[in-house]
């Protein structure tokens, strides 16, 4: 039995993603064979070339002349009619609006396209990378192009970290359907077909095809590869990942996604359910017996038995023989590795990690140390990710100091909680051990937002902490949310301030504004807290209602967006003041480097990144 494991944009361009190699690693743990295939950096490879890049402005520039005609002869109040159109005319009108825009801009796209090339070698490259005068040039010129990739199917569009799909359009599956089929709306079709294609001329190699989709920036892209991947293959097609999880029971309320877009859908953690799918496969394991499998029977979606409680020591190192880290868009790779599964905390009332999740457990340290060595000794990396929603402050210091006396030379960042456990002494190990970055959940400076989040920190420990590690060296990047349900605007501001008061220790920040997630603990207290309601944006995607107790959420963006553009302004100079998913390319600079460094660099220029 041979499996294919397919990774669909979009996701961040600069590393591979954990799920497959881990998926791949067990399978051929139980002897089975595997074929990783990472279509996302195919897709970012192959949209951001000079030759494609000119055709999709050619067809951006038809589409403008052609929309043109037809906006001035039937639209010319489209500006003050635009809610009395239908749907279908708002969207092209806003198409027509995207390329207006983008063809009027400050930057002229006939020399973006000349220069993408050049600026994704430089993102590649061990020279140039360094130079953040060149880096963040080059950064730029990618994010416009990506711009002129989007734009003949505007208004949906693909940036280096999101994939947004038709803002118009509610994320349920008749939309979802609508736009998985709409060439005029999907630039994917074209690469999925391509794709399809090939994989139907091997079909005879392979017995499963499985894809994963963490997110939901990867949702239509998804579904579009399954969709075409079942109409040219005979080969059985599985669909997993987080966001499959998270959205299981709205999946199995629509039986007509099984045949047309895939065979089976996979919940919950995938390293036993994928033997027991093989094992299936290969006629030796009831479809009945298969953990976590979703799949239609007598017309109806069921959904088998969750698989027993992970031990970590049947998880084989993740495989990652078959990929080709100069593909990727950084010239030294950053590998993930998970300490743990689930949280410890695990309380957060806005969060849903928990979701699918087993039980808190972590690796044993020997353990983390004997994978660290196989991924230095078998790939020749140093840089890593520990992909963890938290790791406590005694565990990280055992760590350091196995990663010390066993002397490995290596650099890390992680997601960090703010325990007071934190010393000055585990920072000194940690920076010494090598890492260079902790992602902190600052969140909010309320207490009383704070007590609503139940976050299960001492709020009077946070300054000290992240004083402490950055006297130790490590970078400190704070998350916070605005607008939580009946937060205040003045509370809202007391949280921006300290990112402006404590900018000796705020290195960067990443700031979000509140959704509320359909699998959240707080969904459980609807009707407390001043909570009103909420209502969905589709069954894929719930947020809250605008009126709500506090802020509400069309003025959450509006706050969200002027602190970005404020923040940067003042700190255009600086490297990395705001940061949503550029921490890879950050990691590479602190362990080049130094956070001193990296903080006391100002250039002469607006240096910073605009690209949310």
């Amino acid at each position: 039995m041979k499996a294919l494991l397919l990774f669909p944009p979009q996701w961040t361009p600069n590393a591979p993603y954990l799920a497959l190699p881990l998926l791949s690693a067990q399978l051929k743990k139980h002897g089975y064979e595997t074929e990783i295939k990472d279509l996302n950096i195919e897709f970012f490879n192959r949209i951001l070339t000079k030759e494609n890049l000119a055709r999709r402005l050619g067809e951006a520039k038809e589409l403008f002349r052609t929309l043109g005609e037809v906006v001035a002869r039937d639209y010319p109040d489209a500006v003050r009619n635009f809610g009395s159109y239908t749907v279908e005319e708002q969207t092209m009108l806003m198409k027509y609006k995207r390329i207006a825009d983008i063809l009027g801009g400050e930057y002229i796209p006939e020399e973006t396209v000349g220069k993408c090339e050049d600026a994704v070698r430089v993102l590649k490259s061990k020279d140039d990378f360094y130079n953040p005068e060149i880096l963040f040039e080059a950064k730029k010129i990618v994010q416009e192009a990506l711009k002129i990739a989007s734009l003949p199917f505007a208004p949906n569009e693909m940036i280096s970290d999101n994939y947004f799909g038709n803002p118009l359009l509610k994320y349920d599956w008749v939309n979802i359907d609508s736009q998985c089929k709409d060439p005029s709306l999907n630039m994917f079709i074209e690469f999925f077909e391509e794709k399809a294609s090939e994989i139907k001329e091997k079909q005879n190699e392979y017995d499963l095809i499985c894809i994963s989709v963490p997110d939901l920036s990867q949702l239509i892209p998804a579904f579009t590869l399954s969709r075409l991947l079942k109409s040219a293959t005979d080969i059985p097609v599985s669909i997993g990942g987080n966001y499959i999880t998270q959205n299981k029971a709205d999946f199995m309320k629509h039986p007509e996604i099984f045949g047309e877009y895939c065979d089976y859908l996979s919940v919950g953690d995938g390293e036993l359910s994928i033997i027991h799918l093989a094992e299936f496969i290969e006629s030796k394991r009831e479809k009945a017996d298969v953990a976590n499998l979703v799949y239609l029977s007598e017309g109806k979606a069921v959904c088998n038995a969750p698989a027993r409680e992970l031990d970590f020591r049947e998880v084989a190192y993740a495989d990652f023989d078959s990929y080709d880290f100069s593909r990727y868009f950084s010239p030294e790779p950053v590998l993930p590795i998970q300490l743990s599964k689930g949280c410890y905390w695990g309380k957060c009332t806005f969060c849903d990690y928990y979701y699918g999740q087993q039980c808190y457990d972590t690796k044993k340290i020997p353990d983390v140390i004997d994978e660290i060595k196989y991924f230095i000794n078998r790939y020749g990396v140093n840089h890593f990710i520990f992909i963890d929603e938290a790791i406590p402050p005694k565990y990280y210091n055992e760590l350091a100091n196995a990663i010390i006396d066993n002397n490995l030379e290596i650099y890390f960042y992680s997601f960090v909680r703010l325990e007071k456990g934190f010393t000055k002494e585990i920072f000194r190990n940690l920076y010494r051990a090598g890492m260079r970055a902790g992602l902190w959940g600052y969140e909010a400076k309320s207490e009383r937002v704070m007590k609503m989040m139940n976050k299960g920190i001492d709020l009077s420990e946070r300054i000290r902490i992240l004083t402490d590690a950055r006297e130790a060296g490590i970078w400190n990047n704070i998350l916070f949310i605005m607008g939580y349900p009946t937060e205040t605007r003045e509370e809202i501001n007391e949280t921006i301030a300290v990112m402006y008061d404590h900018r000796d220790i705020v290195n960067s920040c990443t700031p979000s504004n509140f959704s509320l997630k359909k699998n959240a603990i707080l969904m459980n207290f609807i009707g407390k807290n001043g909570l009103l309601g909420f209502e969905t944006t589709g069954e894929f995607y719930t947020v809250l209602k605008d009126k709500i107790d506090g802020v509400p959420q069309s003025e959450r963006r509006t706050i969200r967006r002027d602190f970005h553009t404020n923040y940067i302004e003042t700190y255009k100079h600086c490297l990395w003041p705001v940061n949503y998913s550029d921490f890879d390319h950050l990691l590479l600079y602190l362990s080049k480097y130094t956070c001193d460094y990296v903080t006391g660099y100002r250039s002469k220029n607006n240096i910073c990144l605009q690209f949310r």
